[in-house]
């Protein structure tokens, strides 16, 4: 089954922002929109969430890749994937290549008729989900969203604090007295910590019970993540922000640098880079914990990759639930229990509400 067109479409969706600290203005996002048509009459689709300039992801896309793309055999993704990745080392930006990947796994499932977890192989039908929290100005937002993740049933809150230690831990000890000590916590630190800092933050959320520590240093800093394996009991996350490709895991896991791995498949080679580095980290004991902070069909990329994998834990839902549901027709959703149900519908599983896309369109390639 040949592809016929690639479509790169830049989206300005209403109140789209990426706010990296309280105190920093937000940036208004644009989400890039990749249509994949095919001879049969499959249409592959995929969205971009992860910041970057209004149209790179997309002229990133028809500049380099669709010559690559248009005219191949959809069932090629190997072959697709390998020819992208090798952009790699010229650092062009992954994040056009991964979308594309997502996409190609889109038609394949559509076309057999089947949810892309089931065309994948399942491995469960529901995942638990956690959710993430954005920035807030104070110690009380934490607490407050906290107590109502709490109160939906939803298994357990992620926190993205100030990234100072020292503000840091005082919203882990209240987030902790508010919520009890058998409530799932977890501290994202968005990497800003030094070697020190972050021993003595994760020394301070082990003490609190909380269930893990994630990106507490830059990734890049592999030998100060091993020491600091050693130094915790605590699991780190470390990975999200491998951009140069799923190859530097390899090191990270041989050398003992994270006690579970984040994946943003987004960004690090679509489905085929995630599943790659989830048996890479299967391998090595370890689970991919993936990171699903994005649109809704972002979140259902990273969603069938955990229902079709044993070395995982839970789903990362965005929380607040919907500012990042624009243009879609269904969404992901928790149930009362904390549960994600697998979706019923071919390929990714949500439908597009083209209409809404259509409205809000800014510039189309392809």
């Amino acid at each position: 089954m040949k592809i016929t067109s690639l479509k790169a479409r830049v989206v300005n969706p209403p109140d789209f922002e990426f706010r990296w600290r309280d105190d920093i203005p937000p940036v208004q996002n644009t989400m890039t929109v990749f249509e994949i048509e095919t001879e049969d009459g499959i249409t592959g689709v995929s969205t971009s969430w992860v910041p970057s300039a209004p149209t790179e992801i997309a002229e990133t896309a028809m500049h380099f890749f669709a010559p690559l793309v248009v005219g191949a055999d959809v069932y090629d993704r190997e072959r697709i994937w390998q020819e992208m990745m090798s952009f790699q080392r010229y650092t062009i930006t992954p994040k056009a290549a991964s979308c594309i990947d997502i996409a190609l796994w889109d038609i394949a499932a559509r076309a057999a008729d089947l949810p892309l977890y089931k065309f994948l192989g399942s491995y469960r039908h529901t995942v638990p989900a956690y959710a993430t929290t954005q920035t807030q100005p104070n110690v009380d937002g934490y607490v407050q969203i906290a107590q109502e993740c709490q109160s939906r049933g939803i298994t357990g809150v992620k926190i993205h604090a100030d990234a100072r230690p020292d503000a840091d831990i005082l919203v882990c000890e209240a987030v902790r007295e508010a919520v009890g000590d058998d409530y799932k916590l977890m501290l994202d630190a968005t990497s800003a910590y030094d070697y020190q800092d972050a021993l003595r933050v994760g020394r301070a959320i082990e003490s609190l019970g909380f269930h893990w520590f994630e990106d507490p240093m830059r990734d890049d800093d592999v030998a100060g993540f091993v020491e600091l394996c050693r130094a915790l009991d605590i699991p780190v996350l470390m990975g999200e922000s491998q951009w140069r490709g799923i190859w530097t895991y390899s090191d990270i896991l041989a050398r003992g640098a994270a006690d579970a791995i984040r994946v943003v498949a987004d960004v690090m080679g679509g489905i085929t880079g995630m599943r790659k580095v989830g048996a890479l980290a299967e391998s090595h004991n370890r689970r991919l914990e993936p990171h699903a902070y994005g649109s809704t069909l972002v979140q259902a990329a990273h969603l069938h990759h955990l229902l079709s994998s044993r070395n995982a834990e839970m789903f990362e839902m965005p929380y607040p639930i919907g500012p990042l549901d624009f243009g879609m027709l269904d969404t992901v959703e928790v149930t009362d229990e904390g549960m994600v149900i697998a979706p019923s519908k071919p390929g990714l599983g949500y439908e597009v509400d083209w209409d809404a896309i259509d409205d809000r369109t800014v510039k189309c390639f392809g």
